[in-house]
């Protein structure tokens, strides 16, 4: 039968102890807490990549989040054209974007090969069952409904503000009601106020103008004129 003391177990806990010491040297991650426990810890290259991957993360969830001030004025821009609640209307995508040139985000079909970027949002709004497409700029400076969708759904200009302008282009040319006509009327937005009466230099502000550009013929001269949706205002530009 084979004696062990308790110096001798208490000989071979305390090798074990000195062994397992010397192997944590030579397993990085292994701590050894006592004689009975052993505690792995990431390392300084797991946590490096744990925090890449954590920002990254961050970064991708915060590029594609639409400020809500940004998303409050495009939706109170299509409902203003569509002239229904702001309730009716939806975002149903937003895709973080960035536009090569200020070309594409205007949404010309044409554009130069030119790379001045524009980092913004291609947004989807649902207006009365159709899907509206805006472009906007980060600061939310710029906002831009598809010129496309603005023809697509070009209605007739009304009749009151028809007749603000054709008395004005009368009384401009002195000529009856009945000796100017109107040509071509396309319901537009201007950009602000300074826009809307053909200003040469205006800011970049976006304070948004609904209305309609209306080219006008008075015996052979073809005048443009733009008038707000209320006809509460009226911008000459003289001849088209």
């Amino acid at each position: 039968m084979l004696i062990v003391s308790s110096l001798n177990i208490r000989k071979i806990s305390n090798s074990l102890v000195l062994g397992l010491a010397l192997s944590s040297l030579l397993t990085p991650g292994l701590v050894i807490t006592s004689s009975e426990s052993a505690l792995a810890i990431p390392q300084p290259q797991e946590q490096q990549v744990n925090h890449y991957n954590n920002h990254y993360n961050l970064a991708k969830k915060f590029s594609s989040q639409l400020p809500n001030r940004i998303e409050q004025a495009i939706i109170k821009d299509a409902a203003k054209r569509a002239t229904v609640k702001s309730s009716q209307v939806k975002i149903t995508q937003v895709t973080p974007t960035t536009f090569g040139n200020r070309c594409i985000f205007k949404f010309n079909d044409i554009c130069t090969k030119e790379y001045n970027p524009i980092s913004g949002w291609i947004v989807v709004v649902n207006v009365q069952d159709q899907s509206w497409t805006y472009h906007v700029n980060k600061p939310g400076s710029q906002i831009l409904l598809d010129p496309k969708i603005s023809s697509n759904q070009l209605t007739k200009l009304p009749k009151n503000l028809a007749n603000i302008v054709l008395k004005d282009a009368a009384k401009r040319s002195n000529l009856p009601l009945n000796a100017v006509k109107i040509t071509q009327a396309t319901d537009k937005t201007f950009s602000n106020s300074c826009v809307f009466n053909f200003g040469e230099v205006c800011t970049q502000q976006y304070d948004p103008v609904f209305g309609w550009e209306v080219i006008v013929d008075a015996q052979g001269k073809s005048w443009i004129y733009h008038i707000d949706k209320t006809g509460t205002k009226l911008g000459f530009g003289g001849n088209k």
